[in-house]
């Protein structure tokens, strides 16, 4: 597909590389010739220097034919300005970066009247995904499927524990309803068998019922407690909107941030927050606001060294769930040691959105792409279909079915029933299926099978 992005930022540098690998036709737009010629040269892509709300530049780079236009500028008018450009000059889809809380409370008025496709908000899906982990502290990564009725958390297997040396064919009768889709194992990963052992010190990525999966967390020596209260390093937008989500009558809160009039706003939108003023690496403070009696620590500031800094000393405190924001990932080699980390990264979050509604255009008729989820350094990628009619695989009980090598169906949906499938489950037309895979650039739940054939 032809595709056209105004924005060479962190989101708009990972986007041209991730497209660009999956072949399609990107061209990249900024008024900085350096970032041009960087991404020109990093990723394949062609680039225009200018900005994306001249009308005679989008024209020259393609835009009233191009299948996608993604804005991710710095600026939200700047994006608005030139989606709405982009859609008038005939666009097939467009995508707009969004960040001031202002307009994200107008997100549906302004994708239904300026032809926008898609509106999305970093930080509001950075905030989003914390809150998923604060409601499940147990979890180091949480991902949500079929409309959220489904999820498949990322535990760590302790040392000891009862999953321990225990077999993958055992663990169901021993927990119930459940299924461990991806073992990482130091650098490996697997998508493992019946015949698998876990080991300590394993990170597995399980699916099932969330009563289920609480089991398998105390089971991995992994369980935390329901998070009671938390204390959140800067007051970023990230943070208003988490407040936000958060069920503040239940949890004690405390906000510290340096800058007194973020500080001061803070404490007059939320009187039920505990907000300091102060610098949230400082050991001493931290020391002062009793760090190590909370549930969890979660550092939002905008540089990510600060983040790293107070998670590692939250680490040391014992805080029992840390969550750190981070934008540079190369960064993450310094925390290796402690892998319990929950690592947002909100450039990922808008990539990972935004890959997935391209993937979803470009699937065929015969089945549909509906979500796309990639973890682990994008090694490994969890796809969700809508099996329509026609498909290879309607009818056929997994076990003959030829699957491809190192692939796993997690769940199938159907209807209202959720079933954690064994080789005598069938799929069947309308059904959601869930696929975990090493490959990449899956378009429909065919591409599942070694040729499209059956044993």
């Amino acid at each position: 597909m032809h595709i056209v992005i105004t924005g060479g930022g962190k989101v708009g540098s990972t986007l041209c590389q991730d497209l660009a690998r999956e072949n399609h036709d990107v061209v990249i737009i900024d008024i900085d010739p350096q970032v041009v010629e960087r991404l020109i040269d990093i990723a394949d892509v062609t680039g225009c220097v200018g900005s994306g709300t001249n009308a005679e530049l989008l024209k020259s780079a393609g835009v009233p034919e191009c299948d996608v236009f993604i804005a991710v500028t710095e600026s939200d008018e700047v994006n608005i300005i030139s989606s709405v450009i982009a859609h008038k000059l005939g666009a097939k889809e467009v995508i707009t970066r969004v960040r001031n809380p202002d307009y994200s409370s107008q997100l549906p008025f302004l994708k239904e009247n300026l032809g926008i496709s898609m509106m999305i908000n970093p930080e509001m899906e950075a905030a989003m995904a914390i809150a998923h982990i604060v409601r499940f502290p147990s979890a180091i990564s949480i991902e949500s499927f079929a409309g959220g009725r489904v999820h498949m958390v990322e535990v760590s297997v302790a040392r000891g524990s009862r999953l321990d040396g225990m077999q993958l064919s055992e663990v169901r009768g021993v927990l119930g309803m459940v299924l461990v889709c991806i073992v990482q194992r130091g650098d490996e990963i697997y998508i493992p068998g019946g015949s698998f052992v876990l080991k300590g010190g394993d990170l597995i990525h399980i699916t099932g019922p969330l009563s289920n999966l609480a089991e398998v967390c105390k089971a991995a020596g992994s369980f935390t407690k329901k998070t009671r209260s938390m204390i959140i390093i800067g007051g970023s937008r990230v943070a208003r909107y988490l407040l936000r989500l958060t069920d503040r009558k239940n949890i004690e809160i405390c906000v510290i941030e340096h800058d007194k009039a973020v500080a001061e706003a803070l404490g007059a939108e939320f009187d039920d927050v505990k907000v300091i003023i102060g610098d949230g690496t400082d050991q001493s403070l931290l020391d002062e606001q009793h760090l190590d009696r909370y549930d969890c620590m979660i550092a939002l500031t905008g540089i990510d060294e600060e983040n790293l800094i107070a998670s590692l000393y939250a680490y040391k405190k014992k805080v029992p769930k840390i969550i750190t924001k981070v934008n540079r990932t190369q960064l993450l080699s310094v925390v290796d040691d402690f892998k319990l980390q929950t690592i947002i990264t909100p450039k990922k979050i808008v990539s990972d959105n935004i890959i997935r509604f391209v993937r979803a255009m470009s699937a065929t008729l015969d089945s549909k792409l509906e979500a796309l989820y990639r973890i682990l350094d994008d090694r490994v990628e969890l796809l969700q279909f809508e099996v329509l009619s026609g498909s290879a695989v309607i009818g056929i009980p997994l076990k003959d079915l030829k699957i491809k090598k190192d692939l796993l169906i997690a769940y199938i949906v159907r209807d209202e029933k959720l079933i954690y499938p064994t080789g005598d489950d069938t799929i069947h037309t309308g059904d959601h299926v869930i696929a975990v895979t090493f490959e990449h650039d899956f378009d429909e739940v065919d591409d599942i099978l070694e040729n499209g054939a059956r044993k």
